[in-house]
């Protein structure tokens, strides 16, 4: 049995012509020819398959999963997804894309795996490519396949196959088009998760996409996934961030995350803090964080009803009516969240604040 492996290192220049975009776009087709081939070659000459996506999983590495099992249970090669975590400490979300498809497919622990591992199991790594963020820190490299969209670095696991597009949004941005390639039609409910997954690390930017990744949600979208549908999962988190209902309670439409004090952050990991927590039924959302250098660093996102952007100008940053930054010297995270705070309650919640001078 020949199996090439590979590695995908695609990045896109915006200032790319039409002519270049074709040329990329038919050499990712390529590529994802190439791995539904070599991928199928390592199943069906597999006893059985063991996929695992990484610890504390998201929407993103277990919808992969799925989507893996569902290669598996076309080749009808046994099949087995690995989840070392308990239930309880997984988001609400997670638990109940588990709970929707435990029936169709095997979801067994690592002590479960332990057990029924032999030599000609094949293990499959979705959504993650080094040993600190799995269950199990060995594989042999020969019986090892990995489908990520993640960095490569020194720790990365070797394998007989390493399918790493650092271009696409996601895990399950590959996992569909590998799907779709291998001829498969995608149950309603792994569409949905799918989507969940690409929702999740496109930070809710899907108008946004483009080619490529533009593609596949269309594949998703005649298999019945809908954005409602796969809002849904994040729902579940929301309902279960009492802190988060308790503001909607009190009818305050207001977000905010403070970093550790200790913790290093960049501006990107900010930002898309803010984005996320903007899913809330929030107006506005803030994060917060030291950057390095004695900088903190506030970024804050909104909806159309409220200008962040005139916030974040009172706070000496700026931006606009949906999206603004600060950065601000010689503070501490603590009270960077209580000048912000000073800033938004007395504009949007009608108090006003006393004169200190």
């Amino acid at each position: 049995m020949c199996i090439s492996t590979f590695f995908l290192f695609c990045q896109i220049d915006k200032k790319m012509n039409n002519a270049t975009i074709k040329a990329k776009r038919g050499i990712i087709m390529i590529e994802i020819e190439n791995l539904k081939i070599n991928l199928e070659s390592l199943i069906s000459n597999s006893d059985r398959v063991m996929i695992f996506p990484h610890k504390g999983p998201d929407f993103d590495a277990i919808a992969a999963s799925l989507g893996v099992s569902l290669i598996s249970d076309k080749l009808k090669v046994d099949n087995h997804i690995v989840i070392g975590d308990q239930m309880c400490k997984l988001f609400p979300g997670v638990q109940k894309m588990i709970e929707k498809e435990k029936d169709n497919h095997s979801m067994i622990d690592t002590e479960e795996y332990k057990k029924a591992k032999t030599k000609k199991t094949l293990n499959i790594l979705c959504d993650v490519n080094k040993p600190q963020l799995t269950w199990v820190e060995r594989f042999n490299k020969n019986r090892l396949a990995i489908i990520d969209h993640h960095d490569v670095d020194d720790e990365t696991f070797e394998a007989i196959l390493r399918h790493i597009d650092t271009s696409a949004t996601s895990a399950s941005e590959i996992a569909t088009a590998l799907v779709s390639k291998s001829k498969i039609k995608i149950p309603e409910n792994i569409a949905n998760s799918l989507l969940a997954g690409i929702l999740l690390d496109t930070d809710d930017s899907i108008r946004r996409l483009t080619g490529d990744s533009s593609r596949v949600l269309t594949t998703l979208y005649r298999f019945g996934a809908s954005s409602s549908k796969a809002n849904e999962f994040f729902q579940e988190d929301i309902k279960n961030n009492e802190k988060v209902q308790d503001l909607v309670k009190k009818g305050i439409k207001f977000a905010l995350i403070m970093g550790d004090e200790d913790v290093e952050y960049s501006k990107e990991d900010l930002a898309k803090a803010a984005n996320k927590l903007l899913r809330c039924p929030v107006n506005m959302s803030f994060a917060i964080g030291n950057i390095g250098e004695g900088i903190v660093s506030i970024s804050g996102r909104s909806k159309e009803s409220d200008n962040v952007g005139e916030i974040m100008r009172q706070l000496e940053g700026g931006g606009g009516p949906c999206s603004g930054a600060t950065k601000l010297s010689d503070t501490t995270v603590d009270e960077a969240g209580k000048r912000l705070l000073r800033v938004v309650f007395p504009n949007h919640f009608g108090r006003k604040q006393k004169n200190t001078k």
